[in-house]
């Protein structure tokens, strides 16, 4: 017999209430699971917004911490190689103009291989010395011997710059620079000792230093291509700023409205479903729990793989961007501040978006709900 809520009553005599059965909360899960595995494609297009939504929600908010983190942590980094290069560049600067003359037979090839030298490669600048020391044509020879400049570069000089550089933990290439040999005078045709100049061994500080200098540059480029100005503040760095804010509200609306959606779908293609179940006896709590805990498994496992995806995606972008500066300067407590954040939105996002679909089916009352055609 039937109450005037649908209800089953556990006793046939009139004019008496039975007790109502009350089904427990696993038999929801199971019935939940079972549906989820019924309508798997259908439930993908539900985990599907999720897991854009939410990988979008991740990617935007923690590159946006991570270029905030390169832009904030490199700057002290930057000043100290800066005034290390300013060092070098000291004694570098007329040791640099003796080399353009020294080289002039060779101008193209030396222009060259000084790029490389200012790009952190001492090696190859090194064996064009040795190479052009002994080059086999003699008006292609280059003597490196006798080198003397203001102020003047002394062993002590280099090794003072070399520990300069070693305090921003850079590795001076000082080993290998210094040629010992006997060469024929051409002129004369005597047989004299040649020794390179000890003052050839500041390429291996300058290389090491400059090519830092040309990694900051190069990050600072990047950051700029961000809109991140050298002269921005710290302050500013450290806050969301409104675009990244406006970002995130469209991911979290745009999921939202996608899992209220999925639902009400879903509730409106089970209509006769739900009018069976209450026909035999199903509570409006227990239909609740049916459709919220149905969203709840969705959410979950959206959210988790759009975390995860969001997080991949900004790895990759970023090290495309800063290259290692991403690791060297990479806000861990942040973003795994932002990764619990994400899964918790995601999931309560899920479950707030079926409130109202799970509110809907729960009230049908289950003789319209049974005339509804498929």
């Amino acid at each position: 017999m039937r109450d005037s809520s649908h209800h089953i009553l556990d006793t046939p005599e009139r004019g008496k209430i039975g007790k109502q059965i009350q089904l427990p909360f696993s038999k929801a899960v199971e019935i939940s699971v079972k549906s989820l595995r019924v309508r798997f494609w259908r439930s993908m297009l539900t985990v599907g917004s999720i897991i854009l939504a939410i990988a979008f929600l991740t990617f935007v908010w923690s590159s946006s911490r991570v270029q905030s983190s390169v832009a904030i942590r490199m700057r002290p980094d930057a000043e100290k190689v800066t005034a290390v290069a300013r060092e070098v560049d000291t004694y570098w600067k007329p040791f640099e103009q003796v080399l353009n003359e020294r080289f002039k037979k060779r101008r193209r090839d030396y222009q060259t291989e000084i790029k490389r030298l200012f790009n952190g490669k001492t090696g190859s600048f090194k064996d064009f010395c040795r190479e052009s020391e002994t080059h086999h044509k003699e008006n292609q020879r280059v003597d490196l011997s006798g080198i003397s400049t203001r102020p003047e570069i002394t062993p002590a000089v280099i090794e003072t710059l070399a520990a300069r550089a070693r305090e921003i933990a850079l590795d001076p290439d000082l080993d290998g620079w210094v040629t010992e040999a006997k060469r024929k005078d051409p002129e004369t045709g005597e047989v004299k000792p040649y020794r390179t100049s000890d003052a050839l061994v500041i390429a291996g500080v300058k290389g090491v230093v400059q090519g830092e200098v040309n990694r900051f540059n190069n990050l600072q480029l990047a950051l700029q291509r961000q809109d991140i100005k050298p002269e921005t503040p710290v302050s500013e760095l450290e806050t969301i700023s409104p675009t990244v804010l406006w970002l995130i509200t469209i991911s979290l609306l745009v999921c939202g409205v996608g899992i209220t959606n999925a639902m009400l779908m879903s509730v409106t293609e089970r209509f006769r479903e739900i009018g069976t179940m209450k026909c035999l006896g199903a509570l409006d709590g227990f239909i609740v729990k049916l459709f919220l805990l149905e969203s709840t498994f969705q959410g979950v496992a959206g959210t988790a793989l759009g975390v995860l995806i969001g997080f991949v995606v900004m790895i990759l972008w970023s090290v495309l961007a800063f290259g290692a500066a991403t690791f060297h300067y990479f806000p861990a407590l942040q973003i795994l501040v932002i990764i619990v954040l994400g899964l918790i939105i995601g999931s309560v996002l899920s479950i707030l978006g079926a409130v109202f679909p799970a509110l809907r089916a729960a009230r049908m009352a289950p003789v319209e709900a049974m005339r509804v055609e498929e």
